[in-house]
């Protein structure tokens, strides 16, 4: 049985509710590591980020570059609220928020594809093995194939 909050959305609308609802926490616990300061992050975010860099060798955020620090604050001050505001906008079905959904999916994967460029072309001078390039290029494509 569907829940009645998703039987006038198009699937494409129940998608994208329940993945702004998703990439709230993550962008909040993960992604904003890029832009502030491990000083200030909580206990928990620097333990799940150390837990993803350990497990899959990430050396994008182990050391980040600038572009990817400032694709960080891009996440945190533009994206993080866009997530609200559309989660609110898609509950309310509301369809002026879908060209800024638009304009989120390019933004979104045109940082991802410059993460997995970086993982083909730098993956092997930071240390990593065809397996761990493959792994963590698979670990970041759905977050440029889904946007």
């Amino acid at each position: 049985m569907i829940h009645p909050l998703f039987t006038k959305f198009t699937r494409a609308d129940s998608f994208y509710f329940v993945y702004c609802l998703i990439h709230i926490p993550i962008t909040i616990l993960i992604d904003s590591g890029l832009a502030i300061p491990k000083r200030f992050q909580p206990y928990i975010q620097q333990s799940i980020i150390e837990f993803h860099i350990s497990n899959n060798n990430d050396f994008l955020l182990r050391s980040p570059p600038a572009w990817l620090v400032f694709f960080g604050w891009i996440e945190v001050t533009l994206q993080l609220p866009l997530f609200f505001i559309a989660a609110y906008a898609l509950y309310k079905r509301s369809p002026s928020i879908y060209p800024y959904l638009f304009l989120y999916g390019i933004e979104a994967s045109m940082t991802t594809l410059c993460c997995l460029l970086n993982i083909l072309t730098e993956g092997q001078a930071n240390g990593l093995s065809t397996g761990e390039i493959s792994n963590l290029f698979g670990v970041y494509l759905p977050t440029f194939l889904i946007p």
